[in-house]
């Protein structure tokens, strides 16, 4: 893709409306430049596990959900899906507060996370393949180093739900830590 002569390439595009066959000059100013967002759908799931948790607004929803994933969801965003799930009867609107108008689980929406247990092998891969991407092509692992940090990650995932002794698998985890923080010098 070339720029116009005397214009500079720009991953912006400036474009003009038409109504009735008539250009009613420059009204938008459009961009292409994306961010790498959430998983479609991840949005939707983890708004329903937030609430599982308690009755959120649609602002502490959106601060939970930055928590968690570093990127916080736009109200163009939010308001939307939470309009959406209430429609189809996953979540209903408790009470105004401070917060704005606090939304909670419903009985629906307890059965429809309940629903996504069956696709948790499918949320894994995915899990696994962002993590691949990640640490051989952005960080330039090495396939034998990404294979010992993937087979750990995966060994903790299936032990997890058979670990009696969290303290202790955090003793294991921060010795881990150390070790690597060890191994570049940082102390």
């Amino acid at each position: 893709m070339g720029a116009w002569p005397g214009k500079p390439l720009n991953p912006c595009i400036d474009f003009d409306i038409e109504i009735d066959n008539s250009v009613v000059g420059l009204k938008h100013r459009h961009c292409h430049r994306r961010k790498i967002g959430l998983p479609r759908g991840m949005l939707r799931y983890l708004t329903l596990l937030i609430l599982r948790e308690g009755a959120k607004s649609g602002s502490e929803l959106s601060a939970q959900v930055e928590g968690y994933m570093g990127w916080k969801p736009s109200p163009g965003s939010v308001y939307p899906l939470l309009r959406s799930l209430e429609e189809e009867g996953l979540i209903e609107a408790l009470e105004e507060g401070p917060g704005g108008k606090a939304y909670g689980l419903t009985q629906a929406g307890v059965e429809e996370l309940e629903s996504y247990v069956t696709h948790e092998e499918e949320f894994r891969q995915r899990s696994r393949n962002i993590r691949k991407i990640y640490w051989r092509l952005v960080r330039g692992m090495p396939e034998e180093v990404y294979e010992a940090l993937a087979a750990f990650q995966d060994e903790l995932e299936e032990a997890y739900p058979r670990l009696g002794d969290l303290e202790a698998l955090r003793r294991v985890l921060v010795e881990a830590r150390e070790g690597v923080r060890r191994l570049a010098g940082v102390e």
